[in-house]
């Protein structure tokens, strides 16, 4: 096992504010990333979490994705 398989399996340093917490910051993350805005040091904690949990980032990036596509698409 090397140190990215050891940080993987703990996660990685830093305040980690859980699977909830995180879930409420996640539309206005990926709506600020899909628009190309930086995220402020407000996310420091969700980013985190999204490191740490892969359920929780697998959300993200489908929610990433997914409001991507709404706004390639533009008005319906």
């Amino acid at each position: 096992m090397n140190d990215s398989d050891l940080e993987k399996f703990l996660g990685k340093e830093g305040s980690d504010p859980g699977c909830d917490d995180s879930g409420l910051l996640m539309d206005e993350y990926c709506d600020l990333i899909a628009r190309g805005e930086v995220a402020s040091d407000r996310f420091d904690e969700f980013l985190t979490h999204m490191r740490n949990c892969a359920a929780c980032r697998e959300d993200m990036e489908g929610l990433l994705a997914m409001v991507r596509d709404q706004e390639n698409s533009g008005p319906r």
